[in-house]
């Protein structure tokens, strides 16, 4: 183990942890990643479990090589206990298919081949955090968008709507009500002054012109 101390950065950063039984490698990995995260280490899967109780961490770091259980072994267990978190296998090994393999069915998010460039593992660990950060706003859409329904299809939500229509129809509708009233009355009007009109021709028509247009056409038939 390194004398490093568990918790590298500040805690407002995201959490990643690193797991390797070499001291040194830990303490590159610590200056390749101390600026973007808060780091916590662990030399054994052992010591990663206890590191993880009651951390929010988003993605790990670690190495295949460790004493005891390996750490592909120990990223697939942890995938079934804790599936939201993104793993990286890091390694030397020549086991590149089974690596492969793991990432092919979900059960790890990336491999990075030892040795590695800085820039490698920075972009690899920034990528697995981002997919943390794109499943949990899913997820959390997902519980709002249950929310809403829930609220769509429950009974007080239909009586708020009720209300705010009713509300909504006392403050619009007494207006639309008198231009109802005003178009009513002018069509009243109008229909009037064309039965007047009527009833003028066909007084001028049997007055002057002596044809009563009624008995015209019913003795037509």
């Amino acid at each position: 183990m390194t004398d490093i101390p568990q918790e590298f950065a500040s805690k407002e950063k995201d959490a990643v942890l690193i797991i390797d039984d070499d001291a040194f490698m830990l303490k590159v990995l610590y200056r390749v990643l101390q600026k973007e995260y808060t780091l916590y280490q662990a030399g054994s899967s052992e010591e990663a479990v206890e590191v993880l109780r009651g951390r929010h961490v988003k993605a790990i770091l670690c190495d295949h090589i460790l004493p005891g259980q390996s750490g592909l072994d120990f990223l697939i267990t942890l995938k079934q206990r804790n599936p939201q978190i993104k793993s990286v296998l890091f390694s030397a090994a020549l086991e590149t298919d089974q690596f492969i393999k793991a990432i092919n069915e979900g059960q790890i998010f990336r491999f990075i081949k030892k040795p590695a460039s800085p820039t490698d593992i920075q972009q690899t660990v920034r990528e697995a955090v981002r997919q943390y950060d794109i499943e949990t706003l899913q997820q959390q859409l997902l519980r709002d968008q249950k929310d809403i329904d829930k609220q769509i299809y429950s009974a007080p939500y239909w009586l708020y709507r009720l209300r705010v229509i009713a509300q909504q129809s006392f403050r619009y509708g007494a207006p639309l009500f008198g231009n109802i009233l005003a178009l009513m009355l002018a069509l009243g009007v109008l229909a009037l002054s064309i039965g007047i009109c009527i009833m003028l021709i066909i007084y001028f028509v049997k007055s002057y012109l002596g044809i009563d247009i009624f008995q015209s056409h019913f003795l037509g038939h």
